[in-house]
């Protein structure tokens, strides 16, 4: 990919981000100046919020899609909102088609415009994903775990040569324990729901297990690659 071809899509991507953003707070803003206003209760607000409207929904995946497929663009705070505007499992679903539908354009593009990343300190990470006994495991925790990069992953993703279906399944399996995180803990801190909170905070745990489970199969590689070489 050419730098120009890298700045105009980063830019055009940037720009349709923050339209959408900005209908977002244009459809939000006067439940928000409402609440301030006549300080209503939290059940108040939760009514408020979860009756804007199904046109909201198709705004929230839009820029959950189009922040996935920017490289090093933060969606956790929208992926949060999804679950105090829409609820728990409406949240989830909404987290899960956006962020699929932004890695496999992600792909799609990085397909079309090939170039040769720079290394990085994930960069052997995202080597241990392909190199895995099971890649298309690895490749779902890659896009499972939220401190992994997802432009390594999605290169790793296409220097893997899966077919597209298979990549599409990896996406989405990576993408249900995050779309879980997000949703249910922003639900949980309008409700103030602590219960919920912890299962979440477990949730992050198993995250970073899922990151040693990576690790311990590539030990297991290195550990067979020195047993032939003896």
């Amino acid at each position: 990919m050419k730098l120009w071809h890298k700045v105009t899509l980063i830019t055009l991507g940037i720009l349709i981000l923050i339209g959408l953003c900005l209908a977002i707070w244009n459809s939000y803003r006067e439940v928000i100046e409402t609440f301030v206003a006549y300080a209503f209760n939290r059940q108040t607000l939760i009514n408020l919020l979860r009756h804007q409207g199904k046109h909201n929904v198709i705004l929230f995946i839009a820029v959950i899609a189009i922040g996935s497929a920017i490289p090093g663009m933060p969606i956790a705070a929208v992926a949060v909102l999804t679950g105090v505007c829409f609820g728990n499992w409406p949240g989830v679903l909404i987290n899960i088609v956006g962020i699929f539908l932004g890695n496999l354009l992600a792909i799609y593009i990085l397909g079309k415009f090939p170039h040769k990343i720079k290394p990085s300190k994930f960069r052997p990470i995202a080597d241990h994903l392909k190199n895995m006994n099971h890649p298309r495991l690895g490749l779902s925790i890659g896009y499972a775990v939220p401190m992994l990069p997802t432009l390594l992953v999605n290169y790793a993703a296409i220097e893997m040569h899966m077919s597209l279906r298979n990549k599409a399944l990896c996406i989405f399996i990576g993408s249900v324990p995050v779309s879980f995180l997000y949703a249910f803990g922003g639900n949980a801190l309008l409700l103030g729901n602590t219960k919920t909170v912890v299962i979440t905070l477990v949730l992050i745990v198993l995250l970073f297990g899922l990151y040693e489970i990576i690790r311990r199969d590539q030990r297991i590689i290195k550990s067979k690659l020195q047993e032939n070489a003896e």
